[in-house]
């Protein structure tokens, strides 16, 4: 200090240097009087924190972990409370309060005490991760049910301030719940459990509904069914085709193969060694213990004498490309089927895989065949047609003598000429020609433009005799039903 004074006094005597260009022929104005650091202001330093500083300097301190000493610490300060504006960002990794100056601890005090009062802003990653591990570590409470609903309630909040903290909060809210023993339900509605839900329905797809199928594989699957361009414009064909087929293909494994389906997507269940609250710092008062877990029949954890494993499916735990692949083949041969205008392409589905698509969606093709030719249309603009044909059928059954009697003449026929013969009779000749038209192949311009009526009239009087209707459209395209193509040709022969 007397070195730094001398200096600063030889200085201000030289006279050569103050006449020198340096000082001569200027304006001066008010300036900071130069001070050595000593003489330089400080902040206050609360005493409780000093203390806290002081712990980390004790016998014990310099054999003991670093996790031992956030706690101890954590501890020592847990109802400390402070009103400090600090406003100076900073990076710390693994942050514990001996990384902090004064000032930054003043700062995250301050800010831990807005939190507990329910004012969440914005703060220093440092000071967020080193909240969040005194909840870990219990600090702030001993129940580990209150610091568990306190670290959920602050992770989900901060999470829309900054987004980043979510894949260790989500890992560490499981950790907290095998560790401390919490209910395995308080776990339903993190993302690593809602993959497990997600492939158990798939495991036991026997018992579960088609929704909870289809739920189950567009949250699995890499292949992402909600953008398909074709699964927009026809949900319903897309499901029903990718459920029947996995379910179908699922069948398939269980009776020819000796592995499952879901075994060959995603593996099977392993045990590994685990890491509790990995990347977290965490003093672990309890470090000899023996205990199992199990979040769910495919999702369990084990510790022996501190040391823990966890037995699971491991690999990619969100969207699995196997499946995508899959989902992706159903999208291709549906779009391939329905001549859709965008075409895409497939690869690594097994031959058995692609012919049970095909056949379901085949099926789908024969159930849409069968309500077409049910569907009744309603065309309000072809009223008059609809009467004019109506007062001709009327005209007809009001028959006279000689009709009648030729009418019993033709019933004395023998009966297979006479079934023949009688709904050969019911039709009219247009209706004959349209009819015969449609069953030896003559192109739709030289049968008659009136499809829908000579449609409806033909299976009208032929309904009595096959008690269905023999032709159907697609498309509006007339064409004749093919259980009915061979009894017809004999009722009407080529002429």
């Amino acid at each position: 200090m007397s070195e730094t004074k001398e200096i600063l006094k030889m200085i201000l005597s030289d006279k050569k240097l103050m006449n020198s260009s340096a000082f001569k022929d200027k304006v001066y104005v008010d300036e900071p009087i130069i001070k050595p650091a000593s003489q330089l202001p400080r902040p206050v330093v609360p005493q409780k924190i000093k203390e806290m500083k002081g712990l980390a300097f004790t016998p014990e301190a310099y054999w003991k972990t670093s996790a031992w000493l956030f706690y101890t610490q954590g501890k020592f300060m847990e109802d400390y409370e402070d009103n400090y504006e600090y406003q100076t960002d900073f990076v710390k990794y693994y942050p514990t309060y001996r990384d902090l100056t004064a000032e930054q601890a003043r700062g995250y005090f301050s800010w831990r005490t807005n939190v507990r009062n329910g004012q969440i802003k914005k703060a220093p990653l440092p000071f967020v991760y080193i909240y969040i591990y005194e909840l870990i570590n219990c600090i702030g409470s001993n129940d580990p049910q209150e610091c568990f609903d306190r670290l959920k309630k602050f992770a989900g909040e901060y999470c829309s301030i900054d987004e980043s903290i979510k894949k260790y909060t989500d890992l560490w809210l499981k950790d907290f719940i095998v560790y401390y023993g919490l209910p395995s339900s308080l776990a339903d509605d993190l993302s690593d459990l809602q993959y497990d839900k997600s492939l158990l329905t798939l495991i036991n797809y026997e018992g579960q509904s088609e929704n909870d199928i289809f739920e189950a594989i567009n949250t699995l699957s890499s292949y992402q069914i909600t953008k398909s361009l074709y699964y927009l414009s026809s949900p319903d064909e897309f499901r029903t085709v990718l459920i029947n087929s996995f379910i179908k293909l699922s069948d398939f494994f269980r009776n020819n193969r000796k592995n499952s389906l879901c075994s060959k997507l995603f593996g099977n269940i392993v045990e590994c060694t685990y890491n509790i609250f990995a990347s977290a710092v965490f003093y672990d008062r309890q470090p000899l213990r023996s205990c199992d877990y199990s979040l769910n029949e495919i999702h369990s954890f084990s510790c022996r004498n501190g040391k823990w494993s966890c037995r699971k499916y491991y690999g990619n735990r969100s969207r699995n490309g196997h499946l995508g692949d899959f989902v992706k083949a159903v999208d291709s041969l549906l779009r391939d089927n329905a001549d859709f205008k965008y075409k895409i392409s497939y690869t690594g589905v097994s031959k058995t895989a692609v012919s049970i698509i095909k056949a379901e969606i085949e099926e789908l093709e024969k159930n849409r065949r069968k309500k077409a030719s049910k569907k009744v249309v309603f065309d309000l603009s072809r009223l008059d047609d609809i009467r004019k044909s109506s007062d001709i059928i009327r005209d007809k059954l009001l028959v006279d003598e000689d009709m009648e009697q030729e009418y019993f003449s033709i019933n004395e026929a023998a009966p297979d000429q006479q079934n023949n013969i009688s709904n050969g009779c019911m039709l009219e000749k247009e209706e004959k020609n349209f009819l015969c038209g449609l069953l030896y192949g003559k192109s739709l311009s030289e049968i008659s433009k009136q499809f829908s009526l000579l449609a409806d009239s033909v299976n009208e009087k032929l309904f009595e005799h096959f008690s269905d209707t023999v032709i159907g459209f697609s498309s509006d395209v007339p064409y004749i039903i093919e259980d009915y193509t061979d009894e017809l040709k004999k009722m009407f022969p080529k002429e």
